[in-house]
C-alpha cells in the first residue's frame, strides 16, 4: 500500500454513512444512504450494500476499507433486536468479503477507540453521536446526519493512524471555539 492510501471509512447500518479521503486532505468527501426500503429483507439489505460498495471501490479506486466493529449481541441485550444484529454484522461481513474479492486492505476499528480520538471520551450512545456531529461541524464538515458524522469520524481517527498530527486537527483541545 502506498504512503497515503484512499480511504473509505463506513457507518455501517441500514443506513449507511460513507468518508472518503487521503491522510493529506483536509476535508472527506461524506455522504450516507439507505441500503434498502425501511422493512425490507436481510438480503435487499446486504444486496444494496454489496452494489453500492462495489461501485464506490471501483470508480473511487479506493486502496483502504475501514468500517465500525459491531458490538457484540451480548452487551445489547434488551437494547436492540436479533434482526439488527444481523443486520450489522451481516454488513460487516459483506464489507470483509467485498474487501478481500477485490483485494483491498480492509480494516475495523473499535467505536469507543473512534470516540476517544475524535470527542475525548466513550460517552453513552446519544450524547456521543451528539458531539461527534458537533466536532464535524466544528471542523467544516458539515454532515447532515449522525451516520455521515461517524463516518467522518472514523475517516480521521484512521487518517491519524498514518499521520499522528491528524489527530490534533480533531482535539478540541487545539480547536479555536465557534461562538
Amino acid at each position: 500500500m502506498s504512503q497515503s492510501p484512499l480511504i473509505l471509512a463506513l457507518d455501517l447500518a441500514s443506513v449507511v454513512g460513507f468518508a472518503i479521503g487521503r491522510p493529506s486532505d483536509p476535508i472527506p468527501v461524506f455522504g450516507s444512504f439507505r441500503c434498502a426500503p425501511p422493512q425490507a429483507s436481510l438480503g435487499a439489505v446486504y444486496h444494496g450494500l454489496s452494489r453500492w460498495l462495489v461501485s464506490t471501490i471501483a470508480s473511487e479506486k479506493i486502496s483502504l476499507l475501514v468500517f465500525e466493529a459491531p458490538i457484540a449481541p451480548s452487551f445489547l441485550k434488551g437494547k436492540t433486536s436479533a434482526h439488527t444484529a444481523r443486520v450489522l454484522i451481516g454488513l460487516c461481513a459483506i464489507a470483509e468479503e467485498i474487501a478481500f474479492d477485490l483485494r483491498i486492505e480492509c480494516r475495523e476499528a473499535q467505536v469507543r477507540d473512534v470516540r476517544a480520538h475524535f470527542i475525548g471520551g466513550n460517552f453513552k450512545r446519544e450524547r456521543a453521536k451528539a458531539l461527534t456531529i458537533e466536532a464535524c461541524k466544528r471542523l467544516g464538515w458539515n454532515v447532515r446526519n449522525d451516520n455521515e458524522a461517524d463516518s467522518c469520524a472514523l475517516w480521521n481517527y484512521q487518517c491519524s493512524i498514518f499521520d499522528p498530527k491528524i489527530a490534533l486537527r480533531a482535539s478540541p483541545l487545539f480547536q479555536r471555539r465557534v461562538a
